[in-house]
């Protein structure tokens, strides 16, 4: 079975688009979402809209921004270390804002975590791994084997399916995998839009990392052309854009 994965969307259809054809192509069986769907980005209804086209091949769970949409905004991010500022609230508001009832009913219904079972395997699927109380644990953007396992040392599973940090990060020891695989919309001073194929045949386990090419100056056009709240800050952060 061959599985596309997917993470940290943000709100870039043009990205999901380009990666969807690409899944499409391959003839994946499951698509494999880890959050962060909507927020950031210039077209959140649109993406939104567009993962509801894949309905029952489509595995996703909420990120943080889903959180920020149906539990409200947290007074700190970023390990709780930073206050959010107010053109930060803003541009969350404004992404909520263009979000119809049926788009927040899809996320409403997105579960935390998730653990399926494919050809034997326990996949555990969540946008980053949290403590006891819910509270994302220590932000690793490239986690050694062994902060590997000490993050997700209190779930059972085989293969584990994360994002949030939008870099990159894959660890595999005894055929056990921890894949991250990178922002799909959150792009910084390139053309790609990351993601992946996970393939499961019977007990082997393969993964390749695929980053596809799509025209980001028009997202950055789309994003300047809407001037929405924050929107230089986040030209800037995630898009390498001054």
């Amino acid at each position: 079975m061959e599985i596309g994965i997917i993470t940290d969307i943000h709100s870039n259809i043009s990205a999901l688009k380009m990666v969807l054809n690409k899944f499409k192509k391959i003839e994946v069986d499951k698509i494999i979402c880890c959050g962060d769907i909507i927020g950031i980005g210039p077209n959140p209804e649109e993406t939104v809209q567009e993962l509801m086209k894949i309905k029952d091949r489509l595995i996703a769970v909420r990120g943080n921004h889903e959180q920020y949409l149906l539990n409200g905004l947290p007074e700190n991010i970023h390990d709780n270390k930073k206050a959010m500022s107010l053109e930060e609230i803003n541009n969350h508001k404004w992404t909520h804002s263009k979000l119809s009832e049926n788009s927040i009913n899809f996320i409403s219904q997105l579960k935390i975590s998730n653990i399926i079972e494919i050809e034997g395997k326990k996949i555990y699927i969540v946008h980053y791994p949290s403590d006891e109380n819910g509270i994302y644990k220590q932000h690793i953007k490239k986690p050694t084997i062994k902060e590997n396992k000490e993050m997700f040392s209190r779930i059972d599973a085989d293969i584990f399916i994360y994002g949030h940090t939008h870099t990159i990060s894959i660890n595999n020891e005894n055929n056990k995998w921890y894949i991250n695989s990178g922002s799909l919309g959150c792009p910084f001073k390139s053309n790609i839009a990351n993601a992946g194929i996970l393939e499961i045949n019977k007990n082997e386990i393969f993964y390749e990392q695929l980053k596809i090419e799509y025209n980001v100056n028009e997202v950055i056009q789309e994003i300047k052309r809407l001037k929405f709240p924050f929107y230089k800050g986040i030209l800037k952060i995630f898009y390498g854009n001054e």
